[in-house]
């Protein structure tokens, strides 16, 4: 029978500046996570993230339950800025549940910062992430996540030890997808990190229907 499910948000990890970062990250578990069948998460925009915009909020979808596909979203509760709720529904609007499951799904979402030093902790990354003062993760394209496309590269970026500005961003491995590859350059390409710490680094990157990773 079709029924009401509440799924439980965590986010995607996405860097702001200094040492400060956003999170939306999503973390589908037992019953949910068996109900939903594709579920892109949210893309953290530009000029939100260089806002140091947060919030949290509430999304309903109404779905197809013959198709599971889903038919409309909308806000219960906004985050409080419009362009992190257009975000939210952009993703959403695109998932998918296994036909004859659910009708209306309720999706709390939280924005929140997180400091750099508790981001390295809680994912092991190098220490030379200690040495960034300004970084975020690439996004993933909107046209990419529609075709599910998925790959994992490495860039290498060299860096000024004098100033800590990026001077060039290449692609080491390609994640197979061109498109892909372009958004991680440009992310990269804009990293910044303390002066005379690092003149070259090799950056992994994933991108996945469930976000972008290191």
């Amino acid at each position: 029978m079709s029924r009401t499910v509440t799924l439980l948000f965590l986010g995607i990890t996405i860097f702001l500046a200094a040492s400060r970062f956003t999170t939306a990250q999503v973390a589908v578990s037992g019953e949910a996570k068996a109900l939903a069948i594709y579920a892109p998460r949210p893309a953290y925009p530009y000029e939100a993230r260089d806002r140091h915009l947060t919030g949290s909020g509430m999304v309903l979808l109404n779905v197809d339950s013959s198709t599971g596909a889903v038919t409309s979203a909308q806000m219960l509760k906004s985050t409080g800025h419009k362009i992190l709720d257009d975000s939210a529904l952009e993703a959403f609007q695109q998932w998918r549940f296994k036909p004859g499951t659910v009708r209306k799904v309720r999706i709390p979402i939280h924005f929140k910062m997180q400091t750099l030093r508790e981001y390295v902790r809680a994912k092991g990354h190098s220490l030379w992430l200690h040495n960034a003062t300004y970084w975020f993760l690439p996004e993933y394209p909107r046209e990419a996540r529609e075709k599910g496309l998925t790959g994992r590269g490495v860039v290498i970026v060299k860096i000024d030890p004098r100033t800590g500005y990026v001077t060039s961003a290449s692609i080491l491995k390609s994640t197979g997808q061109e498109i892909l590859d372009n958004a991680a350059l440009r992310a990269f390409g804009q990293w910044r990190f303390k002066p005379r710490t690092v003149t070259t680094l090799e950056i992994p990157v994933q991108f996945t229907t469930q976000g972008v990773f290191y």
